[in-house]
């Protein structure tokens, strides 16, 4: 069995940990990566199958095999649809070629499908639709096209190279933590027990152990130079009863036998003074390891929710849709209106979902982040008000859930060359703090961001009339780990990471400012240029 020193133990129990973390979320996110890709390329196909066949069907009917073919054109507009062919039926199971589009060699023999509606399928590295074409309540004619997945393919090979690196950093982190654990916890340790070991060879108890940090591990060393004074004194006090008794005559032996009996009794007690103080650092040392993994991995886990949830949310709320659309064509109560209301819903709920789940894979490349020592050089020219309309889209099946109201107050628009990044999830952590905590008991809540530029600074405030923030906290409320809710679950870094963004990464200033009324009123101002993310720390450091 391998034998490892207690070190060693810290070391890899750190490494293992935070590895177990990074695979826990990476793996889930790849498998539902490639099942969302899959859905999107089937949506997309069917959208297009679809669209392209109701137009096709006059064409058919007045048999305009030009008109069929300038239609099958407009496929030129998608550089995934690679071949497209238009079937009708010459009898019951026979059909012929009506028109064709782009690749012939694609597109094989045509059988009719066995079920009614839009079909798709995998067929050696392309997505194969065939779609009715119906006429005036009648099938007449197919239109089968071949769509390539190379783009779908190359996203997600993109997708697993970002969570490999991801991982990688991430695993350097967790090397670098675990050295820097095992070093601060073993390097006094190993002091203390030379210091021991001298004492025990020399019985020289003057020799004192050096304090060097004020922790548990601080504490332990006073308490043992302490126990040292203790025993100095004790040694002392022998040596001269010892003295006394070496002057004394023969006579005096049971007052010699007394004093014996009382030092053994003394160490006795130093003894297991010793013992108890052994066991203590051990205890105190597995609780501050627990503590801090403990604390490291719920934050993460906390920042990571919000994005995931939305996107989560998106989804469900589309597979929903489509159901509804799918039931009204089979019924064929489909009409015009239904179906531009499911394209603006599909459109929405994809730039959502997308958005989001950027943003989650820049939570997990920002595993630190509870540190907070982040570069970010997502920096590009944005304009403010457009970008928080986006945010605010991204953040709406959360926000429809509920009663409560978000204004947005944004007169004009205002281009920054700024990092967006930053910006999405400072407004993020803002709301879903509102929704969690400020409004926990309260039906329902207005949330006001209102933003305007003065000179080269823009000037970000934040309200919202909720349960506002206890007195107590509000001079440590931006220090990590404080939180009103811990008992729920909270981690207490949402005002954290929101400091270290507006501070680190926008070059500017967050404060809390008294409101009046009821409610939290957070005020930000940062700069509306920022050149390159060597500006980013030299603002912040100014």
């Amino acid at each position: 069995m391998l034998h490892l020193n207690f070190g060693q133990k810290i070391f890899f129990c750190v490494l293992a940990v935070s590895g177990l973390a990074v695979l826990i979320v990476v793996v889930p996110l790849l498998l539902n990566y490639a099942d969302q890709y899959k859905a999107a390329a089937k949506n997309q196909a069917r959208i297009q199958a679809t669209m392209i066949s109701k137009m096709i069907g006059p064409a058919i009917e007045f048999d305009r095999e030009d008109m069929a073919s300038a239609i099958l054109e407009l496929l030129r507009e998608s550089e995934s649809v690679k071949s497209a062919v238009i079937y009708t039926p010459v009898d019951n199971n026979e059909f012929k070629v009506f028109a064709t589009y782009g690749d012939e060699s694609l597109n094989g023999a045509f059988v009719k499908p066995a079920q009614d509606g839009v079909t798709i399928e995998f067929a050696n590295g392309y997505l194969e639709s065939v779609s009715p074409v119906i006429s005036e309540g009648n099938t007449v004619g197919y239109l089968k096209t071949m769509v390539s997945l190379n783009q779908i393919q190359e996203q997600y090979r993109k997708s697993i190279v970002l969570f490999v690196v991801a991982g990688g950093i991430s695993g350097l982190i967790a090397v670098y933590l675990a050295f820097a654990s095992r070093r601060s916890i073993i390097k006094p340790l190993a002091s203390l027990i030379d210091i021991i070991r001298g004492i025990a060879e020399t019985k020289d108890y003057s020799q004192r152990a050096e304090k060097v940090t004020d922790d548990e591990v601080g504490e332990l060393i006073n308490s043992f130079n302490s126990m040292l004074d203790v025993v100095q004194n004790y040694d002392q006090e022998r040596k001269l009863k010892e003295d006394e008794i070496v002057q004394l005559n023969l006579g005096l032996e049971k007052k010699v036998e007394e004093r014996t009996i009382e030092l053994e009794n003394s160490m006795s007690v130093l003894e297991k003074t010793v013992s108890d103080l052994k066991d203590t650092q051990s205890k105190l040392v597995e609780q501050e390891k627990m503590a801090s993994l403990g604390s490291l991995v719920a934050g993460v886990a906390h920042e990571i929710n919000t994005p995931i949830g939305v996107a989560i949310t998106a989804s469900s709320h589309l597979k929903q849709c489509s159901k509804d659309m799918s039931e009204k064509f089979l019924s064929g109560g489909l009409t015009k209106n239904d179906f531009t209301d499911f394209v603006a819903e599909l459109s929405e709920g994809t730039i959502m979902i997308g958005k989001n789940l950027e943003r989650a894979a820049e939570l997990i490349k920002s595993f630190k982040m509870v540190a907070v020592d982040q570069s970010n050089d997502d920096v590009r020219d944005f304009d403010i008000k457009e970008y928080f309309e986006s945010v605010l889209l991204s953040l709406k099946p959360k926000l429809k859930r509920t009663s409560h109201n978000v204004v947005l107050d944004i007169p004009n628009p205002i281009n920054v060359v700024s990092s967006p990044g930053a910006l999405s999830q400072i407004i993020t952590n803002l709301i879903m703090n509102s929704l969690i905590h400020g409004f926990e008991n309260k039906e329902q809540g207005t949330i006001e961001i209102r933003v305007h530029q003065e000179n080269d600074h823009i000037h970000f405030h934040y309200f919202d009339d909720g349960k506002g923030i206890p007195d107590h906290m509000r001079q440590t409320i931006f220090d990590p780990f404080v939180t009103s809710a811990r008992h729920k679950g909270g981690s207490g870094l949402g005002t954290h990471v929101l400091y270290n963004l507006v501070t680190q990464v926008l070059g500017g200033h967050v404060y809390l400012r008294d409101k009046e009324g009821p409610g939290v009123y957070f005020f930000m101002e940062f700069p509306t240029h920022i050149k390159s993310s060597n500006d980013l720390y030299s603002v912040s450091s100014g």
